[in-house]
């Protein structure tokens, strides 16, 4: 007489085969290997589009600016401050409070009363008024920053319904270009042009930024902005 055996069938479960310690250790390094590869680029990819970002405000309040200018009928200056040993960059939008184009305060806008590193809604003393203000602390690792020749400032005068670009320190009309470039440690760079007719448009210096046109070389004739060092 044959005996059936007694032992118990194994289950599906218990036929299955666990991770050992050492498989679990090669994933776990796989995962941190693709961690490693992965985290630099997102960091980059974080950093270009805080960048654009920042450009496309800056972008939008020169637009403002000549949109105020013309509805306003008053002269308006844009002031920007990039200074050594000051913790942040800034700029800010001003109103004037007149519509002479004399030296020295051109439509009564006086860049020395204002300080754009001084707290929002208290940029300015004296007459002037602050319509918005800007500031990027240098620790952001992003900063404003011009051609010393520029130095940063501008004033729009409407003529017409036209905008004009007057030198704040002639008070003569000119036919010139006045450029703002957002910069990005260690890669990244925008530079916003304000045209002669208050018309706006950006491009990298560098080439830096996929998808932004390469700004043309500085020429003399053209009145372009140079390149900021």
């Amino acid at each position: 007489m044959t005996t059936a055996s007694l032992r118990p069938a194994r289950s599906a479960t218990a036929l299955r085969r666990a991770f050992t310690l050492v498989e679990l250790m090669i994933v776990v390094s796989i995962i941190g290997i693709i961690a490693l590869l992965v985290a630099p680029n997102m960091a980059e990819m974080i950093g270009m589009q805080r960048l654009r970002s920042i450009n496309d405000q800056l972008i939008t309040d020169m637009q403002a600016l000549r949109s105020e200018s013309v509805s306003r009928n008053q002269i308006m200056g844009f002031l920007a401050r990039n200074t050594a040993g000051e913790p942040m960059t800034c700029y800010s939008i001003i109103s004037g409070t007149s519509n002479t184009l004399s030296l020295p305060n051109i439509g009564g806008i006086d860049k020395d009363q204002c300080n754009c590193t001084n707290a929002v809604g208290s940029v300015c003393t004296g007459t002037q008024r602050e319509l918005r203000t800007v500031q990027l602390p240098r620790d952001s690792n992003i900063q404003f920053t011009f051609h010393p020749d520029q130095r940063g400032f501008v004033v729009l005068s409407p003529i017409a319904s036209e905008i004009v670009i007057a030198d704040p320190n002639t008070a003569v009309f000119q036919d010139v270009e006045f450029c703002v470039e957002v910069r990005r440690t260690p890669r990244g760079r925008l530079r916003t042009t304000l045209g002669a007719a208050g018309r706006v448009s950006q491009c990298s210096p560098d080439g830096s930024v996929p998808g932004v046109a390469l700004c043309p070389a500085y020429d003399v004739n053209l009145g372009n902005c140079k390149a900021v060092p």
